[in-house]
């Protein structure tokens, strides 16, 4: 599911029968890469965890590796072992967790980058790496208030200093999160900042120090420090409200389109769907999409969510099934196999004002994008590439 199909023939093939897909626009992704790298002048490493947000991990990641960008970040370890097979002049830090030798040889043996904050990971890796002769990377993760995962900031120069020790790691960074609380942010990056002042005290170098995500990237320029970790923004997402009032020009990446799968006339007084929670009030023509919150649309838009119907936007009606949800396309010409838009990259009903509808975060309907949904990348407004996860337009 990794690997995208690069010739024209195969993705013209395959996008002829697929009922419902993503189209990802990579000169949007670039866009807001290079606005973001102008904002922050520092570098970036790119959150591309959870599938780069369900916009597809190898092309996305390819995309910026073009565009000159090294470092990249995932939750998972078959993420960044992908990564580091595909781009072995990238690096990559991890933040899974490891259980067993496989795991430690793996990080080993791809050279990734561990997040580290017990001693025990950092002895396994040392002695992993030393029998591979080589050095394990490691970004050491500091708990400077979130209470997550981390060396408590107290306690962490003396840990910074005994894993530094060991013969066999060597220190890519130090790193930790913000709680996204004003009034807590600040201190947790003056503890931060002090933790990697004493290190230094000691004699340890620190090559970079990273707390910024989207979230800073919009309003703490205090704490972009040496490598920001830009995720939402880099989609081109404003998440909340006031981020919008930042003067950081993004563009959605994405969009979600559906076909018609049937059309059919209603009477006044006939329902639709599951539950009857739509009535009509009077004659409709409506139609059908094979697509549900199985897919990609929370069920919480049952009759609110907006769909764009060539210039227009009609009204979602009834429950969102698993697979199916229905729209009005009363006075529109709109037949089967006709194409729709559900999340549009601007107007009534992009990322933000779909997750705003169904009371979710943005984050939330990014990362519930189905990944057996096809996913379509653009150039110049010209297909380039396209996820096919289920082989549909194969040979």
């Amino acid at each position: 599911m990794w690997q995208p199909i690069t010739d024209p023939k195969q993705i013209q093939r395959a996008m002829a029968g697929y009922p419902c897909w993503l189209e990802m626009d990579l000169d949007n992704l670039r866009f807001n890469l290079a606005n973001i790298r102008s904002r922050v002048g520092v570098e970036v490493m790119p959150v591309v965890k959870n599938n780069a947000y369900g916009h597809g991990l190898v092309p996305v990641t390819r995309c910026l590796y073009d565009e000159g960008v090294r470092w990249f970040l995932v939750a998972k370890l078959y993420e960044a072992d992908v990564i580091r097979q595909q781009f072995p002049e990238s690096k990559v830090l991890c933040m899974d967790t490891l259980f067993g030798d496989p795991a430690y040889d793996l990080v080993v043996s791809r050279g990734i980058s561990q997040a580290v904050f017990t001693l025990d990971m950092a002895q396994r890796l040392n002695d992993t790496a030393q029998r591979h002769n080589t050095q394990a990377s490691v970004f050491i993760k500091v708990d400077t208030g979130l209470r997550r995962v981390g060396v408590h900031h107290e306690t962490a120069p003396d840990f910074i200093e005994a894993v530094c020790k060991l013969p066999h790691i060597r220190l890519e960074g130090l790193f930790s999160s913000f709680m996204q609380h004003p009034d807590e942010d600040q201190s947790m990056l003056l503890r931060f900042n002090e933790v990697a002042s004493e290190v230094e005290r000691r004699g340890i170098e620190v090559p970079l120090r990273s707390m910024a995500s989207t979230n800073a990237i919009f309003h703490q320029p205090e704490a972009w420090l040496d490598i920001v970790r830009p995720a939402m923004c880099l989609y081109g997402v404003h998440p909340f409200p006031n981020d919008r009032n930042v003067d950081l020009a993004l563009k959605q990446v994405l969009e979600l389109k559906c076909r018609i799968e049937f059309v059919k006339d209603i009477q006044a007084g006939d329902s639709v769907t599951y539950f009857g929670t739509f009535v009509a009030e009077h004659p409709m023509r409506i139609g059908t999409m094979h697509m549900g919150f199985f897919d990609a649309i929370p069920r919480e838009l049952a009759n609110k969510l907006r769909i764009k119907v060539e210039d227009r936007y009609c009204p979602g009606i009834g429950t969102i099934a698993l697979n199916h949800s229905l729209l009005d396309l009363t006075d529109t010409a709109v037949e089967i196999g006709d194409t729709v838009t559900v999340i549009s990259r601007d107007g009534e009903n992009t990322l933000y004002e779909v997750a705003t509808a169904a009371g979710w975060m943005v984050y939330s309907v990014m990362n519930h994008l189905n990944s057996w949904l096809p996913r379509l990348y653009l150039e110049n407004g010209e297909p380039t590439a396209l996820l096919d996860p289920v082989k549909f337009g194969s040979p």
